[in-house]
């Protein structure tokens, strides 16, 4: 796995989720292209611990997970989504997705933590990806003038060069800004960047309750936000998603242990029984952000970087994924215009995602009459329309 080369195809700064998954597509897409991570922590040295989040990965990236190797290593840990329940407070009308409707699994819960480890075990074991780690890059040109080169290294214009801390120079045909939602790199090259700030804090831990959850994941949109419960493999524990106002879950943050399970108890409405909670909890700002466009020069904002999308549909993964495919796609198909391209259909698919999820966390954040009735309505005129259902699923989760 480890080149002394420093000249590569793709340069990938970042080397969680979004990173990992890329080097490993990119690795699939042919063995002879050279992939570099460039990474400030040690991701090879040590397992990576919870961190109390769960992502939902829709079945069209299980499909992409199999691809790159890590699905079977995962299944061990697995939480299974036969169904989704939708129900609005207090409301008689409800909004289900079953299994049946789609021919099979609506999808996984899976922690974070162990995806992570679980692309990590896979980049270990490909020829054709390097790890630079824990090492920071310190220098990032995204397209080499001949200026830039000294006589020696005039073959390198129009590559993209990253000088690490420790004096090591990464060439690279494209570099790829893996870095999260709040990415150094969009910062460095002044990519304006659309940042919305919801004024909601998620609250993330893992419950055990008396009844089985079914495979059954369940969203529960109640004053003051959404709850969502998240089935995983054990059948009576579950993945509990509190999202509230700041203040709010600040002061839900600051209850006794006692008191916060009875707060939990009246959010979850019963539906399982006595609960009890079985893991740390974690509180996390929700901000979307929106890149006005996805690159510069030759260097490709991915995942959470180029868009960040609200938690309430569960999509943030799965949209870094169908991103990371897109590029893929044009990589197989030697793309002459691949950064052109990549932008135009990443970010039209990402637009969409984030329109979509906007909508749906301010239509059950109002407390409108009107707007409430309609909600209602809209819950139980989907659920009677199969053709209309069958589009939402699709659009939820690629199924």
């Amino acid at each position: 796995m480890t080149q002394n080369n420093c000249n590569f195809d793709f340069t990938i700064i970042g080397g969680s989720f979004a990173g990992m998954t890329s080097a490993l597509a990119l690795s699939n897409s042919s063995p002879n292209l050279k992939i570099a991570i460039i990474e400030k922590q040690d991701i090879l040295g040590a397992d990576r611990k919870r961190d109390g989040r769960a992502y939902a990965i829709s079945s069209t990236s299980l499909k992409f997970f199999k691809e790159i190797k890590i699905f079977d290593e995962l299944q061990d840990n697995a939480g299974i989504i036969s169904d989704i329940k939708i129900t609005d407070y207090k409301s008689p009308f409800f909004l289900d997705f079953l299994k049946r409707e789609t021919g099979g699994d609506l999808g996984q819960i899976i922690e974070n933590y162990q995806i992570h480890n679980a692309l990590r075990d896979q980049i270990l074991q490909r020829k054709n990806i390097s790890v630079f780690a824990p090492n920071s890059a310190c220098e990032v040109s995204p397209n080499l003038l001949k200026s830039d080169l000294d006589e020696t290294c005039f073959d390198k214009i129009g590559m993209t060069r990253v000088t690490l801390d420790n004096g090591e120079k990464i060439y690279s045909k494209l570099l790829l800004a893996c870095d999260g939602r709040f990415s150094k790199l969009r910062e460095m090259f002044q990519i304006h960047t659309t940042v919305k700030k919801y004024g909601q804090t998620a609250i993330v831990f893992n419950v055990e309750h008396e009844l089985s959850h079914q495979n059954i994941a369940q969203e529960k949109f109640l004053p003051g936000g959404p709850l969502a419960i998240l089935p995983l493999k054990n059948s009576n524990h579950s993945s509990i998603v509190w999202i509230a106002p700041d203040k709010v879950a600040q002061a839900i943050l600051a209850l006794d242990e006692k008191n916060f399970a009875q707060q939990l108890m009246k959010k979850m409405e019963d539906c399982l029984g006595a609960t009890k909670i079985i893991s740390e909890k974690f509180s996390y700002p929700l901000i979307a952000i929106e890149a006005e466009k996805f690159f510069h020069e030759k260097m490709l904002l991915i995942g959470d970087a180029a868009c960040g999308v609200h938690p309430i549909a569960g999509q943030g993964f799965n949209l870094a994924i169908a991103g990371i495919n897109i590029l893929c796609e044009l990589v197989k198909n030697s793309d002459q215009n691949l950064i052109s391209s990549y932008n135009k259909k990443a970010k039209s698919q990402a637009k969409k995602m984030l329109v979509a999820t906007d909508i749906l966390n301010s239509l059950f954040e109002t407390k409108s009459l009107s707007i409430a009735l309609a909600r209602d309505f809209g819950l139980s005129l989907v659920n009677k329309l199969p053709r209309l259902k069958k589009f939402f699923i699709k659009s939820a989760g690629g199924f």
